[in-house]
């Protein structure tokens, strides 16, 4: 998976135009895979269940509004946000399909090679990569790897802050100019609450 990655989003080893330039390496993009993937080992494997069965929280919804990176305080993002039963069971289904696609897609791509996808030339990667045998699973790792090198890196990626770096992107912070209290105070009821419709249905709503 790391040179796989690697051939999507190359780093100055992987590719000499992109020096200066960090790449799936360099942001631990294989460490947003894994982690991902291994929540599933938090969801369980039957019934509804949830936090309040004594089930673990799954790694899959950070929260926030924002860290500490930037500010003194609260680090928001520290823990995951616990997930409803319904949730739990759709994510399930959605790992364990994933994980079989890494599998499968894992062992195509060591195929094409002759047996071991990492001992093949960059350039004979580039061209496995390509051929339509892993065409659903390279559109998979293309995602995930997207989202390694520049999520949040509380999911496991974007190692060293290396890819917001690389675009110059600041990453999560506070409002500049308001504390956190003000942040979270009121600003007093929605103008659209005043509307008579919005009052039904949020009288309707309110009645189910």
């Amino acid at each position: 998976m790391e040179d796989a990655t690697a051939r999507i989003a190359p780093g100055p080893g992987d590719d000499p135009a992109e020096a200066g330039h960090p790449g799936a390496r360099e942001a631990g993009v294989t460490g947003y895979i894994d982690a991902m993937l291994g929540a599933l080992a938090a969801l369980g494997t039957g019934g509804a269940g949830g936090e309040g069965n004594g089930e673990p929280v799954p790694a899959i919804f950070a929260g926030g509004p924002w860290s500490n990176r930037h500010a003194p305080g609260r680090d928001f993002m520290a823990s995951f946000i616990a997930l409803d039963p319904v949730s739990r069971i759709a994510w399930r289904k959605r790992l364990s399909g994933w994980r079989q696609q890494y599998t499968s897609g894992i062992a195509t791509l060591d195929k094409l090679a002759g047996g071991d996808f990492t001992k093949a030339t960059a350039a004979d990667q580039d061209t496995i990569l390509a051929r339509s045998e892993v065409s659903a699973f390279l559109s998979l790792l293309f995602e995930h790897t997207i989202e390694g090198m520049y999520s949040d890196p509380e999911y496991g990626g974007n190692r060293g802050l290396a890819g917001w770096k690389d675009i110059s992107y600041p990453g999560d912070s506070q409002p500049l100019g308001y504390t956190a209290v003000e942040v979270e105070r009121s600003d007093g009821p929605a103008p659209a609450g005043d509307a008579a419709i919005v009052a039904d249905v949020l009288k309707l709503l309110g009645a189910l």
